[in-house]
């Protein structure tokens, strides 16, 4: 159920998207004919080349890129919310996590992010929510701000 409401909800997210006024939003595959992949798409890539991209394009694939080692929940490039399922780091099988990620503002700045991260722990065969560091929390902005810069510069190269 839960698959085909995600797809359904992506169909309907991708539909509007190509009737969008003004632009050629096609999903289809890569072609030379100006199509956009659904990679594109929801990398932010097709809205960043538009220049109509609601949020900071760097800090939405930095965040992309910076969450990536657990599963992918949902994506809102409109919105600028990025949000995690749970998962757990290499290792630890003890303790899972979930993320969200909102971006703000088409600044990249400091305050155009906030990170929620959540962290639950196996207790006896059932998961009970625990308490994150913020310092860990700010470590994870920290990495997609940095993330963010680096991709800036290797634009501006």
């Amino acid at each position: 159920m839960r698959t085909s409401l995600i797809a359904g909800f992506s169909g309907l997210v991708l539909t509007l998207a190509a009737c969008s006024p003004g632009q050629d939003l096609r999903v289809e595959p890569e072609l030379p004919t100006g199509g956009v992949s659904v990679n594109r798409l929801l990398s932010g890539e097709a809205f960043a080349s538009a220049g109509e991209f609601p949020v900071n394009s760097l800090l939405w694939r930095a965040s992309l890129e910076t969450v990536d080692f657990l599963p992918m929940a949902s994506t809102d490039p409109f919105s600028g919310v990025i949000a995690t399922d749970w998962g757990a780091l290499a290792g630890a099988s003890d303790e899972r996590f979930r993320v969200t990620v909102f971006i703000r503002s088409e600044a990249l700045a400091v305050d155009s992010l906030r990170v929620a991260m959540f962290r639950e722990v196996n207790e006896d065969g059932r998961w009970v929510a625990a308490p994150v560091s913020p310092l860990t929390v700010r470590q994870l902005e920290d990495a997609i701000l940095l993330r963010a810069r680096e991709l800036r510069i290797a634009e501006e190269a």
